[in-house]
């Protein structure tokens, strides 16, 4: 049996590697998840005989995972997880490390854990060389975030909108629409998915399935029935962000990193 540490801060998407995972057999077993590199760096050592596999985003909501796992075993594999392509990837793929694009393919990521399960018996020790090396090499490059919307306006003409002025983004029955803090409001001919993907993710986060917020627009938290919380923002009383349970923890650390 293959014993799997799961570190995602996406609710959505930890329960959904988790099903995919579940549904491949009795060979794999998901022992713990995680959420962020505090909660990596506080695994408890005693237990890391007990993963065969790290199966890890890179983008959590405190820093990217490389940082806390250079400290993990180094003979433990470790399978990244993504939504962004702009990492080296090259770099990814060696010394038992393997790289998945986000939404996960669940033949991608059954390929993936076939190969670990081949390599299993005779893991080399330098998967912490590997990603103390990979580590050094993307923060080296120079990730790009969108800075800017340009929005059609007329027939011959686009508006700017700098990211600093959204205060969040929102889709309703397929449509996609940018808010300002000024209160302005325009179609936005991309997907939510999208819009997440090209946004710093230290500035600005999912907070549901629905809402991307800028933290900057951020006027208050407060408590909701049955442990959720709601987001408040600034200029925008009306507009209700329910984050579940699971999420609060995630959006009150991002808020306060």
């Amino acid at each position: 049996m293959m014993n799997i540490l799961i570190i995602e801060d996406e609710r959505s998407s930890a329960d959904c590697m988790k099903r995919m995972i579940e549904g491949m057999g009795t060979e794999y077993k998901i022992v713990a998840e995680v959420e962020s590199n505090s909660q990596v760096r506080a695994f408890p050592k005693e237990r890391h005989p007990d993963i065969d596999l790290i199966l890890s985003d890179i983008q959590l909501v405190d820093g990217l995972s490389f940082d806390a796992l250079r400290d993990a075993p180094a003979s433990i594999p470790v399978i990244f997880t993504t939504a962004f392509d702009h990492y080296a990837v090259q770099a990814i793929k060696f010394n038992s490390i393997d790289y998945l694009l986000k939404p996960v393919d669940e033949q991608e990521l059954r390929s993936a854990l076939e190969r670990v399960k081949d390599l299993h018996e005779d893991v080399p020790t330098s998967t912490t060389d590997a990603i103390a090396q990979l580590l050094d090499s993307v923060k080296s490059q120079s990730i790009r975030y969108r800075e800017l919307f340009l929005i059609p306006s007329r027939a011959d003409e686009y508006l700017v909108v700098p990211t600093s002025d959204v205060s969040h983004v929102t889709i309703q029955d397929g449509v996609v629409r940018l808010y300002t803090q000024k209160g302005e409001s325009y179609l936005l001919a991309m997907t939510l998915d999208q819009v997440e993907n090209e946004l710093d993710p230290q500035r600005f986060m999912r907070v549901d399935r629905q809402f991307v917020v800028n933290a900057a627009a951020v006027e208050k938290l407060s408590n909701w029935f049955l442990g959720k919380m709601r987001v408040h923002l600034k200029g925008y009383p009306d507009t209700q962000i329910i984050v579940s349970k699971e999420k609060a923890t995630s959006v009150k650390r991002w808020l306060d990193f």
